[in-house]
């Protein structure tokens, strides 16, 4: 089934993905009221949310949020409403195979709301995005433990 919900002619904000881990299966919707207040405010919008199942035999369940019965679907609240299907087989297949047995992965596809107005302000201004991207979690992590550290010294 394919849930498309977009506003015909609405502009669409950059996407970005993140693959979860979660060990064994303790998925258990702790994130979910983040995702709604992002929504919320405008922020992030839910394009698409997988989840994966891995058991301890290897075999692999995954489940799109628009296949989720009503009832399943309600924690999900407003952000089930804006789901477009985009993630494929492969992206499943890609998943589970970096998946360790007896676990649960999820797959989110995320809009940046907040970057349309960004981008129509740049173009407003006769400027164009040549490059763009994302540091490696572990990067920032280096950055954040170099900046402290240097802050520790100046303390000092």
């Amino acid at each position: 089934m394919r849930t498309v919900s977009w506003k015909a002619g609405r502009a669409m904000g950059p996407l970005e993905y993140l693959v979860i881990e979660f060990e064994g299966s303790h998925f258990t919707g702790e994130i979910l009221p983040e995702l709604r207040r992002l929504h919320d405010q405008g922020i992030l919008r839910v394009v698409d949310l997988l989840l994966i199942q891995k058991d301890a035999q290897g075999v692999v369940t995954a489940r799109e949020l628009s296949d989720l019965s009503p009832e399943e679907a309600e924690p999900f609240g407003p952000i089930a409403g804006d789901i477009l299907d985009l993630l494929s087989v492969t992206d499943v297949e890609a998943v589970a195979a970096d998946l360790p047995l007896n676990s649960t992965g999820a797959i989110a596809l995320f809009e940046h709301i907040w970057a349309i107005h960004l981008r129509d302000t740049i173009a407003a201004a006769q400027g164009r995005l040549i490059s763009g991207g994302l540091l490696p979690a572990s990067e920032v992590e280096r950055l954040g433990a170099e900046l402290a550290a240097e802050h520790a010294a100046a303390s000092v």
